[in-house]
């Protein structure tokens, strides 16, 4: 059973800060949200960013309901933050009103589909060539409202960009490699994914079947309608690790999790899946979710289903270690105020992994 994985770095010295910062974030509905940027229409581009840098939605932004948003938007910052909104939100179910009403399947029908996707992990993943592919990755930091009523604490502070990295990826025989650009070593600017090119597909549905997986719902997708399963995986099936560096003590190692899972009904392929942790309460890691997105990739004249996004969300409370100023020793080490970690990950640029071979002649020599 191959893994999935999420690395963060969850340690250094987080002193208290009292000083006033902005207000907290203010809950929206997508409803809500659509009102907003209808009435910040003609406003300056920085002022609908700060606004909009200032909500936290309660429900999924789809990109079919955040395009035409940003039609209202004058400016690139406010966009920007429109998308980070619908990033933000991936973890979240849909409105009430775009649950398309169409009758669910049979469960017949419903295990006659999960077939066809468990045939589609299978034996159409295996399929896939070896190809390069470009991984562009920017990542956000951010502390919560909820960091201010920390034993230690810190300010509210929303989501903003602290590093952006782009590398080559070689997907071969089935394993990612970093084979351009920066190694993506872990540091206090950044978390870490792994597994997106198939992995993820394999692990969840692997483990989904030692647990359970159930319908959901019917929603729109960008060529039809997309049937929706829901899953549970418990702790002792799990192969989602969720791992921490610099941390002695209390590594968090496949925890229990859930999510959904989104099928095209034609061919049982997989559109979207998301993965949400289930961390205990003494874990300095309160939450490590992933959600990726799968769509037509031609490489090689043809057409592959592959991830062209991904977002992961992370919640960690910081480590505190208390000095001794006069003999420099480590006095303790405890929890301090949570921190929020955010990766938008893009996939492009796929084309095939070709190996070259050239022949010397030697005989004239």
């Amino acid at each position: 059973m191959r893994t999935i994985s999420t690395m963060l770095l969850a340690t250094g010295l987080v002193l208290p800060v009292y000083a006033d910062g902005p207000a907290g974030p203010r809950n929206a509905t997508v409803a809500q949200l659509r009102e907003m940027v209808a009435n910040l229409e003609g406003k300056p581009d920085r002022d609908a960013a700060q606004a909009l840098a200032g909500l936290e939605l309660t429900e999924r932004l789809s990109d079919a309901q955040r395009l035409p948003l940003e039609k209202g938007l004058v400016g690139p910052a406010a966009r920007e933050a429109l998308k980070m909104l619908a990033e933000a939100s991936a973890f979240n179910d849909l409105p009430q009103a775009e649950i398309l009403g169409t009758p669910a399947p049979s469960r017949g029908e419903q295990a006659a589909l999960l077939a066809k996707t468990r045939e589609y992990v299978v034996q159409t993943l295996q399929k896939l060539p070896n190809f390069f592919a470009t991984r562009e990755t920017e990542n956000f930091q951010g502390t919560p409202k909820e960091a201010e009523h920390a034993e230690v604490r810190a300010k509210y502070e929303p989501l903003h960009a602290v590093s952006h990295s782009s590398v080559t990826v070689l997907y071969r025989n089935h394993r990612e490699t970093i084979v351009k650009g920066k190694k993506q070593a872990p540091s206090n600017q950044q978390m870490r994914t792994l597994g997106e090119f198939g992995p993820i597909l394999d692990t969840v549905f692997g483990d989904a079947a030692k647990g359970r997986i159930y319908w959901s719902h019917w929603e729109q997708g960008a060529a039809g309608q997309v049937a929706v399963f829901r899953y549970e995986v418990p702790e002792q099936q799990s192969h989602y690790q969720v791992s921490r560096t610099n941390i002695e003590q209390g590594d968090e190692n496949d925890p229990g999790y859930h999510g959904e899972i989104a099928v095209d009904p034609s061919d049982g392929s997989i559109l979207r899946v998301t993965v949400i942790a289930e961390l205990k309460l003494d874990n300095p890691i309160t939450s490590a979710n992933l959600a990726v997105d799968y769509g037509p990739v031609e490489i090689g004249g043809r057409t592959y289903i592959c991830p062209v996004k991904s977002v992961a969300v992370s919640d960690v409370r910081m480590v505190v270690q208390k000095l001794n100023f006069s003999t420099g020793a480590l006095e303790s080490t405890s929890l301090g105020a949570p921190k929020n970690y955010l990766n938008k990950v893009e996939f492009k640029d796929y084309h095939l992994f070709r190996a070259e071979m050239r022949v010397l002649d030697l005989g004239s020599h």
